[in-house]
């Protein structure tokens, strides 16, 4: 009887003092996958982030663009400051840099000739900004809006002084549109 009324008491006393311990700091996911749409224009994008730290993440992206005018591919990198320490949660500012490949009609003007179509290849590379908000919808579900602006070289329009593309790259709801938006819906690991 004695041994059992001292294990008792060995350990209730143990889970009390386990009890007062302190608990280990809650963290926020380490990365989210997202799909959606990755800016104004017709397209579909992947997005992986990974979370550095309270306020920082990097990330990489990728986009498939469905535009009739410029169908291509799109992807590059993302870094995201997020203004209080629950990365990769809230309001957060983005810069990202990236590179495209498109499709396009090229159009060849000749003195005294008719107007040749072709078919071209558009490719560039540009960067921006973004102010966003990725929001937490359950433990594992996150959704996520963005808007800001991008810049995309274009320089193929300055190698053909005789020759034009048909549409307007830079248009918005075109693949190299100056408005950046993003709507998506990712899972946090």
């Amino acid at each position: 009887m004695k041994y059992l009324l001292l294990s008792l008491g060995l350990g209730c006393a143990s889970q009390s003092a386990w009890a007062q311990q302190p608990g280990q700091p809650v963290h926020g996911p380490g990365h989210v996958v997202s799909v959606g749409l990755p800016t104004v224009a017709g397209a579909l994008g992947v997005q992986v982030e990974q979370r550095l730290g309270h306020h920082f993440s990097l990330g990489v992206w990728g986009a498939r663009f469905f535009s009739a005018d410029f169908p291509g591919y799109q992807g590059g990198l993302l870094g995201r400051y997020y203004f209080r320490p629950t990365a990769p949660l809230g309001l957060y500012l983005q810069a990202q840099v990236g590179a495209f490949s498109h499709d396009a009609q090229r159009v060849s003007v000749y003195p005294g000739g008719s107007p040749i179509p072709s078919s071209s290849k558009l490719n560039g590379k540009g960067g921006g900004l973004t102010l966003g908000y990725q929001l937490a919808l359950t433990k594992h579900l996150v959704a996520n809006a963005a808007l800001g602006f991008r810049v995309y070289t274009d320089t193929w329009q300055h190698q053909l002084s005789d020759s034009y593309y048909v549409g307007d790259f830079n248009a918005v709801g075109q693949p190299g549109s100056w408005l950046d938006g993003q709507l998506s819906v990712g899972y946090a690991f």
